[in-house]
């Protein structure tokens, strides 16, 4: 074995690796998939789901045509506790590194605690609501049918090609609470006797990096966050009890005081319960109640909060330690509140803590599920634009071809190069570096794809040596994690408001940067037009405030829903009032067709804006009954919109467009990405695209692709 000192990367070689990763596209099969946590067949054999020869075979050809990175899951060798094994490890390694010089590998490697574990330190696991809270129960419990080891109910592991012999249903229990202390140090010693192993292998040099994996689906996600029928909810855990009281106690300075705001008189370290479900989520029409206004729901935040630090806590601690042990570049899945209603139970929600961790260098996330077919945007789960200011960001291409047996999928060739080329722009226009995905496998297993996959890769080549690029768009959106605190989990306000809404914005045929509003202070804001405002309910947001010292004079502000309206006095010039319509209601925007909708599909809070004390405003929609619903006004010279409810389509966003002199890139509807580099436009509602580059100069455009 090499000293020590000589294994570690020097600083030079760190930043290489980093690069390496910024700028050399990846791709990711099946290999290496094993059950997680780990379990074992009838023979004592660890459950694979996969055939090496088979997967070997579609990492060869992307290899062949330029795709020198190439990225799988790794096992750990952690197969029990306080055991190791190896030999998968090895096996995954190899195959790898038999695809020829110059393959260069990023492992996914997860970090869930083995099931005798769990057995071994009940008091360290996730407890779900309506689970024990004693030590002897959970331990009754752990390793049997009610312990939910995967996170998600369903019929066991699911894996194309695999059924699972073990349903995971009805759980009462899940695998380590994210604030054990105990599974953090086990963990890291998992992964550093890992890298030991890997150390003394043939094959270390050509791991660039290390993708530290644990949680719901290895994503970094509190047991049970996940969008599903069954929701459960944590963590009532003996050891994560205590550390939400000990958390409290830091926060609040004393005992009493935590008493005093947490309203629960009697509260010791030893009594404490995080607040039930009743209390931090479910559906209501109340505004106070939904946006957590009440005292009573102080705890409610504070236990959001206390979820998301300790979650990125558990990340920066594993990223810590591989960096420490082996100074190549580290980072995990992180931020997704643009697709999960429940984004800050599943603890995504510390976006400041992670980006600002020196020990954290590239953050990943799958692209967006919505939308994303032939003729949509795509789009993310996270805000991308506001990691790459800090951080490498991995998009996770999970795009279905023509090839999948898996839906959504494409028709076609034609239908999966618009895909192809839709996911690649976009990642181009965010600085985002990505993965292609072959999660079924075979999904590129033809020579006309990886073809067109070799001809991206060069052309991302050339265009990355230009990256240092001045976004043209026209207009900012902005959104919070942090909001996420401050309301109840809702299904319908999230697919209205952080989805729909931004699906509708992108089909306008105009480029749209998103970023979270804690950039504001310091983004250059001179270039927009427009500035959309998602989601801003913090109860100290100074969002106008900041916009009105930077944005350029006549750019107006567009307030969707109850952005800068819920704490205190409006200062938007444009209060709202609750309002429950009927249960079958239309709103009508000026001249255009009046929409529909069913009151029964939006469970959350309406409004109506109030204009019975408000001058000059102009009111641009109204409910079916004439109430008020969307309107302008001037705010300090500065013309301010309000739509009091996320319900509003791409012809109404044209029409706001307009009055604000945004230009289009063409006529009609389309999803545009671009900068100085490129444009690309992709035809709303079918498979018709144009990619230009440009010219270093900007002036005009040359080598020219489309799909009409």
């Amino acid at each position: 074995m090499k000293p020590m000192k000589d294994q570690m990367c020097t600083s030079q070689e760190q930043e290489s690796n980093l690069l390496e990763l910024a700028s050399h596209s990846a791709f990711f099969s099946r290999l290496g998939f094993t059950y997680d946590p780990p379990r074992f067949d009838a023979d004592g054999e660890l459950i694979r789901f996969y055939d090496t020869a088979g997967m070997l075979r579609y990492h060869r050809k992307m290899f062949d045509h330029g795709v020198k990175l190439h990225s799988s899951l790794l096992f750990s060798g952690w197969i029990g506790d306080g055991k190791f094994d190896y030999t998968e490890t090895d096996r995954v390694l190899a195959a790898i590194a038999s695809l020829g010089p110059g393959v260069r590998y990023l492992p996914r490697v997860k970090f869930n605690a083995p099931l005798d574990w769990g057995k071994n330190h009940p008091e360290e696991l996730c407890v779900y609501f309506d689970g024990p809270r004693d030590r002897a129960g959970i331990r009754n419990l752990a390793g049997g049918l009610r312990q939910d080891i995967l996170g998600y109910d369903g019929d066991g592991y699911y894996a194309i090609g695999f059924h699972d012999d073990r349903p995971n249903r009805n759980g009462v229990i899940a695998n380590q609470s994210f604030s054990s202390e105990l599974w953090r140090r086990d963990a890291a010693d998992a992964l550093t006797r890992l890298i030991r192993h890997v150390q003394e292998t043939p094959w270390h040099d050509m791991v660039i990096g290390w993708h530290i994996a644990y949680g719901n689906c290895g994503e970094t996600a509190l047991w049970g966050g996940f969008n599903q029928p069954v929701m459960r909810t944590g963590d009532f855990g003996i050891s994560h009890r205590k550390a939400f009281f000990d958390w409290g106690l830091e926060r609040y300075g004393s005992l009493e005081h935590l008493r005093e705001v947490w309203q629960l008189p009697d509260l010791t370290r030893e009594n404490l319960e995080p607040p039930p479900p009743s209390l931090r989520q479910g559906a209501t029409r109340n505004a106070g109640e939904f946006f957590r206004i009440s005292p009573a729901a102080r705890i409610c935040i504070d236990y959001d909060r206390f979820l998301c630090e300790k979650d990125a806590e558990s990340l920066e601690f594993l990223c810590r330690t591989a960096k420490e042990v082996d100074g190549r570049p580290a980072g995990g899945f992180y931020g997704y509140y643009l697709t999960l209603p429940r984004a800050a139970y599943a603890g995504h929600c510390a976006y400041e803590k992670v980006l600002n961790s020196p020990w954290i260098d590239f953050l990943c996330a799958p692209a967006g599920y919505y939308r994303r077919g032939v003729g949509e945007p795509g789009g993310e789960q996270v805000c991308a634009q506001s990691i790459t200011r800090r951080k490498l960001f991995l998009d996770e291409l999970d795009l279905r071809t023509h090839l999948a047996q898996e839906s959504p999928r494409a028709a076609n060739w034609t239908e999966t190069r618009y895909l192809l080329w839709r996911e690649f722009s976009k990642c181009l226009m965010y600085h985002n570096n990505f993965w292609w995905m072959d999660l079924g496998g075979g999904w590129f297993d033809s020579p006309e794809i990886v073809a067109e996959i070799g001809r991206l890769e060069q052309l991302a080549r050339r265009l990355r040596q230009r990256s240092e690029t001045r976004s043209p768009a026209q207009v900012l959106v902005l959104s919070s994690d942090e909001a996420f605190l401050y309301h109840r989990p809702s299904f319908d306000l999230q697919h209205d408001l952080m989805q729909e809404t931004l699906t509708e914005l992108q089909l306008c045929a105009v480029t749209v940067d998103h970023y979270r509003t804690s950039d504001l202070k310091s983004l250059e804001l001179g270039r927009y037009q427009l500035v959309v405002v998602l989601n801003s309910f913090e109860p100290d947001s100074d969002v106008l405030e900041i916009l009105d010292g930077k944005l350029a004079p006549g750019a107006p502000v567009l307030l969707m829903y109850a952005s800068e309206a819920v704490y205190g006095a409006d200062s938007s010039g444009l209060p709202l009032k609750p309002f429950v319509p009927p249960s079958e209601f239309g709103i009508k925007f000026g001249e255009l067709p009046e929409r529909r909708f069913r009151l029964e599909e939006h469970e959350y809070p309406l409004f109506r804006i109030d204009v019975s004390d408000s001058e000059g405003v102009t009111i641009l929609a109204r409910y079916s009954d004439g109430t008020p619903v969307a309107a302008e006004c001037r705010r300090h010279n500065r013309m301010v919109i309000r739509f009091a409810v996320p319900l509003f389509s791409k012809w109404e966003f044209r029409e706001i467009l307009r009055r604000a002199g945004v230009r289009p890139v063409r006529d009609g509807f389309a999803a545009c990405y671009g900068d100085e580099r490129f444009l690309a436009v992709f035809a709303d509602g079918d498979s018709a695209f144009e990619f230009s580059e440009k010219q270093p100069s900007g002036l005009s455009a040359e080598a020219a692709t489309s799909g009409m």
